[in-house]
């Protein structure tokens, strides 16, 4: 069953719902070091395995995914908010480079779900993800069955501060 959808939304119920509310449900504790390791890269692995597929075995179940996903969002969204800006730019500063404008991905904060708009409208970005067919991604920016975030974020659906900074954390 659908949540309510507040007034200003110009999200579907259903796109809202993927959102705003699935990724919610769980509320089991991830340990960060359980998706970084030492030197901060990601461990594929525990992410891979929150990925849920369809009982048929073909294609993804968006919706367990974002579940599953969402304690994963929770832990790294909390490891980066925790982080002081000197220490966030120091451990992720070299993890930026590819993106030929480091600097402006080092600004997390509050501004989070700007900087991921930012970020999901680059044109370097759409090149690499065209690219990748990582079952991870498309949960997030693939299909319009999924979180679909950089089709919301690129055509001004959501509203400021509609898309949990959770998902932005999570990206990064």
């Amino acid at each position: 069953m659908l949540g309510p959808v507040p007034p200003t939304t110009c999200l579907s119920p259903a796109v809202h719902n993927m959102v705003c509310v699935l990724g919610f449900e769980m509320q089991d504790h991830v340990e960060m070091r359980s998706i970084l390791d030492q030197e901060n890269r990601v461990r594929w692995r525990a992410i891979w395995e929150r990925v849920s597929y369809l009982s048929s075995g073909v294609g993804l179940d968006y919706a367990e995914s974002v579940r599953q996903l969402g304690p994963l969002c929770d832990a790294a969204h909390g490891h980066f908010m925790s982080l002081s800006n000197e220490n966030y730019e120091e451990t992720f500063h070299d993890w930026f480079q590819w993106t030929n404008n480091c600097e402006v991905y080092l600004i997390i904060g509050k501004d989070c779900p700007f900087l991921l708009r930012d970020l999901l409208a680059s044109q370097e970005l759409a090149k690499i993800f065209s690219q990748s067919v990582m079952n991870v991604l498309r949960v997030f920016l693939g299909s319009p069955l999924s979180l679909n975030l950089r089709n919301i974020l690129w055509h001004g659906f959501a509203s400021p501060h509609e898309i949990p900074p959770k998902y932005c954390s999570m990206l990064l």
